[in-house]
């Protein structure tokens, strides 16, 4: 890789990430994190990163295998919201008898139906390393 293209690299990192750190590993615990990267096709920083959204109780990143089920859901999950958004504006609209607990609560689950498709488009994203590998 020449040097712009390694600077390129970079900066898109920095803009993903934004933070860097640096962590002192003993040979045996850098050796197991380099074997967990190859067996997984990513970086050892992409391999601390999952770690570290596993212990924070974030989904985990998709398999190759998963991902076009996990693409499906979300696309299924979207239109969920578009649905619910409809339901409220129908409701501010006057085309349908105002309910206010009704309003908040399809308020409450679309936002959730949101926040699990964010997660859910997480867990496809991937790492660098693999989507440079694909087609």
């Amino acid at each position: 890789m020449d040097a712009d293209a390694q600077n390129a690299a970079m900066k898109s990192a920095s803009r993903r990430y934004g933070e860097v750190t640096h962590i002192r590993f003993s040979a045996d615990e850098l050796a197991n994190l380099k074997a967990v990267a190859e067996r997984d096709g990513v970086t050892v920083s992409e391999v601390v990163r999952r770690l570290v959204r596993a212990e924070a109780g974030h989904l985990p990143i998709a398999s190759e295998a998963l991902r076009p089920v996990i693409v499906d859901m979300t696309d299924q999950l979207r239109r969920v919201g578009v649905n619910f958004n409809q339901a409220v504006r129908a409701m501010n609209d006057g085309r349908v008898a105002y309910d206010e607990d009704l309003e908040q609560a399809l308020i409450a689950v679309g936002d959730l139906v949101r926040q699990f498709r964010d997660e859910l488009k997480t867990m496809t994203v991937g790492s660098r390393k693999a989507r440079e590998a694909r087609p």
